[in-house]
C-alpha cells in the first residue's frame, strides 16, 4: 500500500471517528442510590440465597416491596426537578447476572465477568419507575481484606419501561454500584478460575443522557455533516498533493 493511500485512509477513519463522536452527549449521573436496612446489601451464590455463580441484590422481604433492596432516592441533573425520596422506602433490584469467564488477576486486584441480568427500581407505591436488561457488566476489588474499595458497572442494552424512561435516551443508561464490607471484611477470594461467593452492602449510581430536543439533535447532526465534508475535503487536498 501507498504512502499516499495510507495517508488517505487514516484521515477518513479519523474523520468518521470524529463525525459520530460530535452528537453524542455526555451521560451524568441522574439517580443516587443508598440501599438500606440489616444485613448485606447484594451477594453471589449460596449466602445470598442464589444458584451458584449468580450474582443479584437481596431480597429483604417476602412479599412488597417488588425490588428486593429499600432505598431512598436521590435526582440529581436532568432530573433534579423531582423531589427526592429522603426515606428507605423505594425499592430496586439486580437479578440475575452469571458468572461470566474466568476472573483476571493483577497483584491483588481481581476482575470479574458478567453476563445478562436485568435491572428495577420502583417507588414506594411500587410504581416501576426504570427497567431494562444489563449488559457488559464487570466487578473489580481487592483479594482479602478489609473487602471496601469495590466496584461494579453494567450498561444497559436498553432501557424497557418506566414512568422516568421519557426523560431520557434508553441506549445510554449505565449502573455504578460500589461495594463495602465485603464478605464482612475479608474481601474477595476465588473459587477455582472465577470469582468466589460474597455478600457486601452496596451503593449505587445510575447515568444517562438526557433526550435531546429535536433542534439540538438537527442542528448536531447538521454540524456533524458539515464538518465530514470539510474533514474529507481536506484529506482529498493532501492526497493529492503528496500524489
Amino acid at each position: 500500500m501507498t504512502a499516499v493511500s495510507k495517508t488517505g485512509i487514516r484521515g477518513l477513519i479519523a474523520c468518521a471517528i470524529i463525525c459520530v463522536a460530535l452528537p453524542v452527549a455526555q451521560a451524568a449521573t441522574i439517580i443516587k442510590l443508598n440501599l438500606g436496612g440489616t444485613g448485606p446489601d447484594v451477594g453471589m451464590g449460596f449466602p445470598a440465597g442464589q444458584s451458584p455463580g449468580f450474582l443479584s441484590t437481596i431480597d429483604q422481604v417476602v412479599g412488597p416491596p417488588l425490588g428486593d433492596q429499600y432505598t431512598a432516592i436521590e435526582y440529581t441533573d436532568f432530573l433534579n426537578f423531582i423531589p427526592d425520596i429522603n426515606t428507605s422506602i423505594a425499592s430496586f433490584s439486580i437479578n440475575g447476572l452469571f458468572l461470566s469467564g474466568p476472573a483476571i488477576l493483577a497483584g491483588p486486584l481481581v476482575v470479574q465477568e458478567y453476563s445478562g441480568g436485568m435491572f428495577s427500581l420502583y417507588d414506594p407505591a411500587d410504581n416501576l419507575l426504570l427497567q431494562g436488561p444489563l449488559t457488559d457488566s464487570v466487578l473489580s476489588g481487592l483479594l482479602g481484606p478489609p473487602g471496601t474499595g469495590a466496584l461494579f458497572t453494567a450498561t444497559f442494552a436498553m432501557v424497557t419501561g418506566g414512568s422516568l424512561l421519557p426523560y431520557l435516551d434508553p441506549n445510554s443508561v449505565s449502573l455504578s454500584m460500589n461495594m463495602t464490607n465485603v464478605n464482612g471484611g475479608n474481601g474477595f477470594a476465588l473459587a477455582g478460575p472465577q470469582l468466589d461467593q460474597f455478600l457486601a452492602d452496596a451503593s449505587i449510581n445510575i447515568a444517562a443522557e438526557v433526550v435531546p430536543e429535536p433542534s439540538t439533535l438537527v442542528l448536531g447532526l447538521a454540524a456533524s455533516a458539515t464538518f465530514g465534508i470539510t474533514c474529507l475535503r481536506s484529506v482529498r487536498r493532501r492526497t493529492r498533493a503528496l500524489a
